[in-house]
């Protein structure tokens, strides 16, 4: 059965192999797989901030998924960008959906109020997925990456995550490593329950 849980970094090797499914592919604009020190860095950096999980089931690792800052600028601590990674043959059993759900149900704990996607040209899952967990697609950024010898175009998803009004002052960041851990196990403990309800 296939469960979620919070990344650690002796999750690298295996966050590796499922990247490496993809390093071919335009799905990633990524040129090489990283090495496990590189990966288990990533792990350590991001997870301190934003939510980093994976999903396993009894034999291995089979997904992985981020969030982490896309704006570099103090007034726009308030958003995220999303990353999912699921191994191929996972993939159609809605662990993506899962996963992407958990790291935004955390993010509203973090006060963040909107989440964002890039999904490359040619990857019409990704699109049905975005679509199905109610981004909009806001724009186009026209033959920006380039990868295969191809120019691709890339994607740009938004969602609101906040139902609050916006405010002069919105309550500030909380990086994830200062978060009720409660509440963080609450919502992964929803999702299994959710995920087992399903039969995966």
């Amino acid at each position: 059965m296939t469960h979620i849980r919070l990344a650690v970094v002796q999750d690298a090797p295996a966050l590796l192999e499922i990247m490496k499914q993809y390093i071919e592919t335009p799905i990633t604009l990524e040129y090489e797989v990283p090495s496990v020190a590189d990966k288990e860095t990533q792990i350590l950096a991001f997870s301190h901030d934003y939510p980093f999980i994976v999903t396993e089931d009894e034999r291995e690792v089979t997904g992985y998924a981020f969030a982490h800052r896309n704006f570099e600028q103090p007034g726009l601590s308030w958003n995220a960008e999303l990353r999912a990674f699921i191994r191929l043959k996972q993939r159609g059993h809605h662990y993506g959906t899962a996963v992407m759900n958990v790291l935004m149900d955390i993010l509203r704990l973090q006060n963040i109020r909107n989440v964002y996607s890039n999904v490359t040209e040619g990857n019409p899952r990704s699109e049905r997925l975005h679509s199905k967990l109610g981004f909009t697609k806001v724009g186009v950024l026209h033959k920006t990456g380039y990868k295969n010898g191809r120019w691709l175009d890339l994607q740009l998803f938004e969602k609101r995550i906040c139902d609050e009004q916006y405010q002069e002052s919105p309550a500030p960041f909380i990086p994830f490593s200062q978060l009720d851990r409660a509440k963080v196990d609450e919502i992964i403990a929803k999702a299994n329950r959710e995920l087992a309800a399903g039969g995966n």
